[in-house]
């Protein structure tokens, strides 16, 4: 009896004591940071101050509303995005923006821009064009009108 006691109590102290481990890899993807550079602004061109109405630019730079006067040709921002390599960004274009002159500001909206709905970097510049919208109101007082915007990347 003392034989098997001996024998149960090994086997049980054994598997208490017992120990096992894994080893498991750590890693981590280092890649360039995204960067963005404006390469052409936004022009809406010259327009009369006596009809309300919009300057609609599309991300192509091709244009639409109100008529255009003398030889200023509008055009859409490009922008120059470099990200890594098969990495996704986001580009984000804000809601609205004045532009003024004097005490006077004209508001533009409706950004939009044609980097598609998951843009993934070349590691390479890829072109990115912005339109927007310009809200001219009725007897908007004359003046070279100014502002600016932001667009912003970040990856996913």
């Amino acid at each position: 009896m003392k034989k098997i006691t001996f024998i149960l109590l090994a086997l049980i102290s054994g598997t208490a004591f017992a120990q096992e481990s894994a080893t498991a890899i750590a890693a981590a993807d280092i890649v360039s940071p995204l960067s963005i550079t404006v390469t052409q602004d936004l022009n809406f061109g010259k327009v009369s101050n006596n009809i309300e109405g919009d300057v609609i630019i599309a991300t192509d730079g091709t244009f639409t509303g109100l008529s255009q006067i003398g030889n200023t040709t509008p055009t859409a921002a490009i922008f120059s995005v470099t990200a890594a390599d098969g990495y996704r960004y986001n580009v984000t274009t804000p809601g609205s923006a004045n532009l003024v002159s004097g005490a006077n500001s004209i508001t533009v909206d409706a950004f939009t821009d044609n980097a598609g709905a998951e843009p993934t970097g070349t590691g390479n510049a890829q072109t990115i064009g912005v339109g927007a919208t310009l809200n001219v109101a009725a007897n908007q007082p004359t003046g070279n009108y100014t502002g600016t915007f932001d667009v912003s990347v970040a990856y996913e």
